[in-house]
């Protein structure tokens, strides 16, 4: 069921309702989506539909903000909708989108869950595994290039350090989060093949009595290889890129979580305080804080952040826009007219695959399927959305043969960068020059560049590349300014859909 209210409806019923008690959380489907105005809308990709759209969700949506100044707490109170909704199907993909939206950009409150009792209230350096807290939304720090863009490098995070000296933490910069649900997808189908070679090379070795050893590869990528033993136990010295259990994580500078829904609870939890029910129930304490369950982290209130919320938040990111690529066909130089650089932008392609960028940053991998499913925690069927279908626009678009390929430039592996870019100290058992290949799409609207943001042009982060990218670096380096000219062409032109920006 979707309910479509306009733009008179939403403000009417507002002020309608402006002198009543607001109500601490809204239980209703059809109520939260009037209060919120929440209208169930395409993503429109086409410049005048997408700034029309824009400008009626942005009415909306300061008409709500109206009445949150009269009455604090009640946007963040209406978006706490039973997890039992989603189930049921009661909200259509862009509703959803649009909830989870506005919990991206949602600012919290101490009233809220926002901090804890032992962390001041706000903090620029985190305290261990714990936050500052360090933002109010978001929103505050993905940003750069649109909406859950990128960070700036004044919104660099600083974990694991004492809370007040940054040099005791490590850098992070905010990734951009375009495309985060194709990028899951593709680490299921990764990590899916993997489990079906490593159960075939068991199978084999219980067989044959021996130990066995196999490569192992998925969707054309090599993760080394793995010995298999009769009695069950392994050998995975030489699986490279993962970690032994050959699972793909796909998200963090390190490749620490394995889901979109993983990495909320954390970031929620880190970054603003607010810890949901699983997250108190699951986290370690180094993380959650040490005082009493059902509140670990003292500030007074427990269930911060919804089952509800934090599903409708995953599967608006799960739903964020393909970026695209935009080659140059015209351009103007200054004191040269009509300059045609798409042939720099042909031979920058060329050089992308000659000087060894794509043997990490591998351009393209395909994908079996589109659907993208938020398994319940509760035994109900899953939250299915088809990214082909009810992604934000531009969404991915299969081939005439019926093939989906993901041009995300990345392997989703850990690779060895070397000294230079080197953290100060290990990550979570990590070794500190390692790091996950990061996504290129969208890159030219991500600056600054690497882990911690030092790379201010993209030709910086190249040249700071080290240890198995060594040798590319070193070709890139060896090139003419004329040749570098055209790889920096080729990644301009991977960039985001121009939209007008919804605050």
């Amino acid at each position: 069921m979707t309910r479509r209210l306009g733009l008179a409806t939403v403000i009417v019923a507002l002020a309608a309702c402006a002198t009543e008690k607001v109500n601490p959380a809204v239980t209703s489907r059809d109520s939260t989506a009037e209060t919120l105005g929440i209208v169930s809308t395409a993503f429109e990709v086409e410049p005048r539909a997408n700034a029309l759209g824009a400008l009626e969700r942005d009415a909306r949506r300061r008409a709500v903000r109206f009445r949150e100044v009269t009455s604090p707490g009640f946007l963040f109170a209406a978006t706490r909708v039973p997890q039992g909704e989603l189930d049921a199907g009661l909200w259509s993909p862009s509703e959803l989108y649009e909830l989870g939206g506005q919990l991206f950009t949602q600012r919290f409150r101490r009233e809220d869950g926002y901090g804890a009792a032992d962390l001041p209230a706000f903090g620029r350096f985190q305290r261990g595994e714990r936050g500052g807290p360090d933002a109010e939304q978001c929103a505050d720090c993905h940003r750069r290039g649109g909406l859950a863009g990128a960070g700036d490098a004044s919104d660099n995070a600083y974990p694991y350090g004492d809370g007040e000296n940054p040099d005791t933490g490590l850098e992070r910069n905010a990734p951009s989060l375009t495309g985060l649900g194709l990028r899951e997808l593709l680490a299921r189908e990764i990590t899916a093949e993997l489990a079906a070679e490593r159960a075939a090379l068991f199978d084999k070795a219980k067989e044959t009595g021996a130990p066995v050893r196999g490569k192992l590869s998925a969707k054309g990528l090599d993760f080394g290889s793995f010995t298999a033993r009769p009695n069950g136990t392994v050998d995975a010295s030489e699986v490279v890129g993962i970690e032994p259990d050959l699972v793909v994580r796909p998200f963090g500078w390190k490749g620490h979580s394995r889901t979109i829904r993983e990495m909320v609870e954390s970031e929620l939890a880190t970054h603003h305080g607010m810890q949901s029910a699983w997250f108190v129930a699951h986290a370690t304490t180094a993380a959650k804080g040490a005082q009493p369950q059902p509140d670990p982290d003292g500030d007074g209130v427990t269930d911060e952040i919804s089952e509800g919320q934090v599903s409708a938040l995953t599967l608006f990111l799960a739903m964020q826009e393909v970026p695209t690529v935009e080659p140059p066909i015209v351009l103007v130089e200054l004191g040269q007219a009509n300059t045609n650089l798409f042939p720099r932008w042909l031979d920058g392609a060329t050089r992308f695959r000659s000087l060894g960028c794509a043997t990490c940053h591998v351009p393209e991998l395909p994908l079996a399927s589109a659907s993208f499913t938020l398994e319940s925690r509760t035994g109900a069927a899953p939250v299915t959305i088809d990214l082909a279908k009810d992604g934000a626009a531009p969404r991915i678009v299969p081939l005439a043969d019926g093939t989906l390929l993901v041009r995300a430039f990345t392997d989703f592996k850990r690779h060895d960068l070397g000294p230079k870019l080197a953290d100060a100290f290990s990550e979570r058992g990590l070794a500190s020059s390692s790091f996950l290949t990061p996504s290129l799409w969208g890159v030219a609207r991500t600056r600054p560049y690497l882990h911690d943001g030092r790379a201010p042009t993209l030709e910086a982060a190249i040249l700071m590349h080290g240890g198995e990218a060594e040798a590319s670096r070193d070709a890139y380096e060896a090139l003419s300014d004329h040749d570098r000219g055209g790889l920096r062409v080729y990644l301009t032109s991977l960039t985001r859909a121009r939209r007008f920006a919804v605050p």
